[in-house]
């Protein structure tokens, strides 16, 4: 019976409060344990050095049609690209509307998870406390942004300045008056250095290769707007069928935006390009700040760092030195957190020796040690909206534990994983970019996640006969299903026997079309 299984959630970020909703729904008595004083993960702001959080002025790089939970809409108020605070609110609104609070020990911090083979329970130590605490199932939904990952830096004992990590951002006022560096090269590093603007004396924006730079808004509408679901899954499709095919596609459409936003981009910006930009989660960067900052001169591109070479001076990569350095800001990544498990409880593997050791995860969600009660929320990375993907990934691990889809043999889980990890090595060699740890093949990834929660998309909305006698029988509803707005309430419509559908689907997912297109036409009009 599920409900006498107890279920430990550890973190209550978008991920964490997602698992509890859909264990919740399954009968699972649910505890929640979070280091932070509220829900939310990086979206709730927090004055902790060593949490990652939005600043001020964080904006989503994904528009509000993409970012809600499945049954639980933003207000129409929130604006297009919602704040760190809307998103923040929003977190905590959901949580308190289902119930999700009472589950959640807040400023708890898990120390270690040790599995009890004797008593077929999982034991999670509390900082603080004498004994473990026994649970029969985990679901570790501790954010991909947690563990932070500084460079090592030649002669750092030496400079006198400031050296944080990214992480440790918090404000621009800390930094007033100061000449700054911002190593790195992703979304975090260019909102770093945009906003460091408006207080720093001088920002350097450190980087050792290119990006495509788009903004939200392409032509007047969402740069977002193409990711309708027939779109996102028929791209999905081409990108393992036909790799090359998508690869020009893709970089085509995404080079084609950038270039239309910015006109030719200066050389000087160092922002070379690469026609794998567009297919890699590392490769877009999202900013509508960062070419107008560099071109106005508040931010000015630079090689990488090299090597600290005096109390306020650096060398970078192509010789020139920096002098009067009052800060160092590594924007420089994360690295998974997998260190409360001991190595019995999680195996890892290393494919290449070139590559960081994976663990060995089915769909880098399910363990195939402990199928029925260890799973992971925060190794599955593909170019999608995260919520969402940590959504879908918690209704599948629910209706897998609660008996209503099946796992296959522990030789066929053991054959993915191998072919996951060969899939991995073989693109860190290809690509010239960073590849995130937890990269999943987008298209094999999201059918199992989505056959395995029942969400019938790929049934009723795929290039299958069931598909085609939904289009013939409710032609309305499949195109604005299909061709309209992405709304994540689509993962609630279709009643299928597996996760909970919610009642309330089809009038979201209606208003969701209705404000997109009065959004769309808006926006027109503005241009007129």
């Amino acid at each position: 019976m599920t409900t006498a299984a107890h279920v430990a959630v550890v973190g209550a970020g978008p991920a964490g409060l997602a698992a509890i909703k859909s264990l919740l729904d399954e009968g699972f008595e649910v505890t929640c344990f979070e280091q932070r004083a509220n829900p939310g993960g990086i979206w709730a702001f927090s004055e902790d050095p060593t949490h990652t959080s939005v600043t001020s002025q964080t904006r989503a790089q994904l528009s509000k049609f993409l970012t809600p939970f499945s049954d639980f809409p933003h207000s129409d108020d929130v604006p297009r690209h919602p704040t760190g605070a809307h998103l923040g609110a929003y977190y905590r609104d959901y949580a308190i509307h289902y119930g999700l609070i009472d589950k959640i020990q807040f400023g708890v911090t898990v120390e270690a998870i040790k599995r009890d083979e004797s008593r077929k329970l999982w034991l999670v130590k509390i900082s603080g406390e004498d004994d473990p605490r026994p649970f029969d199932k985990i679901i570790y939904a501790v954010g991909t942004e947690t563990k932070a990952k500084l460079p090592t830096i030649e002669g750092r004992e030496q400079f006198q300045g400031k050296l944080i990590h990214g992480q440790a951002y918090k404000r621009p006022e800390d930094f007033s008056g100061m000449n700054v560096i911002v190593l790195g090269q992703g979304n975090s590093a260019a909102d770093c250095a945009v906003e460091l603007t408006t207080k720093a004396s001088k920002v350097y924006f450190a980087h050792r290769r290119g990006a495509l730079v788009i903004p939200r808004m392409v032509k007047g509408k969402r740069f977002d707007r193409f990711a309708m679901w027939k779109a996102v899954a028929t791209l999905f499709w081409a990108e393992r069928s036909f790799p090359a095919l998508h690869a020009w596609m893709i970089n085509k459409n995404f080079t084609a935006a950038m270039r239309s936003s910015w006109g030719e981009i200066e050389p000087e910006f160092r922002f070379d390009w690469h026609p794998r930009y567009a297919s890699n989660v590392t490769g877009v960067l999202m900013s509508d700040d960062l070419i107008p900052a560099l071109r106005d001169g508040r931010v000015q591109s630079t090689w990488a760092l090299r090597k600290i070479v005096g109390p306020k001076a650096v060398e970078m990569e192509d010789g020139t030195v920096l002098e009067d350095v009052d800060a160092i800001i590594c924007c420089t990544g994360y690295s998974t957190p997998f260190g409360v498990f001991d190595e019995t409880a999680i195996k890892f593997t290393e494919p290449d020796p070139n590559v960081p050791p994976q663990p060995n995860l089915y769909y880098n969600v399910i363990s195939p040690e402990y199928p029925d009660s260890l799973a992971f929320l925060n190794f599955a990375v593909l170019f999608s909206s995260a919520s969402l993907c940590r959504e879908l990934a918690s209704m599948a691990i629910a209706q897998i534990w609660a008996g209503k889809s099946s796992l296959p043999p522990r030789e066929e889980m053991d054959r993915q994983i191998r072919e996951r990890q060969s899939w991995y090595v073989k693109r860190c060699h290809k690509e010239p970019l960073v590849q995130l740890e937890g990269l999943v093949e987008p298209d094999s990834w999201l059918r199992w996640v989505n056959s395995t929660a029942g969400t019938g998309l790929y049934e009723n909305l795929g290039w299958t006969w069931q598909g085609l006698r939904f289009s013939l029988r409710h032609p309305r509803t499949y195109l604005m299903l299909a061709y309209g707005v992405n709304t994540p309430h689509m993962l609630r419509y279709f009643e299928t026997g597996k996760r909970k559908a919610w009642d309330g689907a089809m009038e979201a997912i209606q208003h969701a079309n209705k404000m997109s297109r009065l959004d769309l036409s808006k926006k027109e009009e503005k241009q007129e």
